[in-house]
């Protein structure tokens, strides 16, 4: 029922901002905050699910795709420059992380996607029991259960939950009397710990080809994150990518290979791998 559609957000991004129009600007604030708030966006991991089975962007369809977090990078990278909005910031930046860290070759590609299930049952990696909770956490767990809604607005199916957020991190500093950096500062250690207890079960399978229309767009995502944050790691990851692109999947007519993966690249390329490699090299 609900796509992120990055390319509308960024497109009615620019229109409100240059139109000044503030009726479409909130309309986007809005989407971006409860995509980053809601169940779609991975509250430990980062990175963003293909797309929502509700209109609440509650229960993702688990998998995760390169291109949709490219875009949704851009995005959220761009909505910080015209809003100063912190959490789109750290959306943003945890977008990159979660690239950094599960979906980037050891020379600098990008794989394409990771699966919805593992262990034969969508969504297992992801969704956390009361008790889960409980043992990965200790002492932080009840503040981990309000910030992410166990039990309640992030209930699913059997016992489990999908970690979720109702209020942004102001709102929620406020409501448990917490100064931001404490509150910042206990949710990186519960982050942390959460990551550390979820890296133990079985992963999600891994697409591990690398598509040059979508390594392009990741590129272009990066350079835009660079613009924003100037953070020197998201142009190194760039720069390494597009290195790769066209040492390895540029060929002798002038053309590119579509798909790379293990040092070879094969099948010609297609329009929508040079329209995007062109625009992340202008980028």
């Amino acid at each position: 029922p609900k796509f992120p559609m990055p390319n509308n957000l960024q497109y009615l991004l620019r229109y409100g901002t240059l139109a000044g129009n503030p009726a479409v600007l909130q309309h986007v604030r809005l989407t971006l905050d409860r995509m980053a708030m809601g169940g779609i966006f991975d509250q430990v991991g980062g990175g963003f699910a293909r797309y929502s089975t509700d209109i609440q962007w509650k229960v993702p369809h688990f998998e995760k795709m390169l291109y949709d977090n490219a875009q949704l990078l851009s995005v959220y990278a761009q909505a910080y420059q015209a809003f100063k909005e912190p959490m789109y910031r750290r959306t943003a930046l945890r977008i990159m992380g979660w690239v950094s860290a599960e979906m980037t070759s050891p020379e600098g590609a990008f794989f394409s996607a990771l699966d919805a299930d593992s262990e034969g049952e969508e969504g297992k990696y992801y969704v956390w029991t009361t008790e889960e909770i409980h043992a990965a956490l200790g002492t932080d767990a009840d503040l981990a259960m309000a910030y992410y809604n166990v039990g309640g607005a992030g209930a699913w199916e059997h016992g489990t939950n999908i970690l979720l957020r109702t209020e942004n991190d102001e709102e929620f500093a406020a409501d448990h009397h917490l100064t931001m950096d404490t509150l910042r500062t206990t949710l990186d250690r519960i982050e942390q710990a959460l990551l550390a207890a979820r890296s133990r079960r079985v992963r999600p399978g891994l697409d591990d080809k690398s598509l040059t229309s979508w390594n392009a767009m990741m590129v272009t995502g990066l350079c835009d994150a660079y613009e924003a944050f100037n953070e020197p790691v998201a142009l190194a990851a760039a720069r390494k990518n597009m290195e790769l692109l066209l040492g390895r999947c540029r060929r002798e007519d002038g053309g590119l290979w579509h798909s790379y993966k293990a040092g070879k690249a094969t099948i010609n390329g297609y329009l929508d791998d040079l329209a995007f490699t062109a625009a992340a090299l202008v980028r």
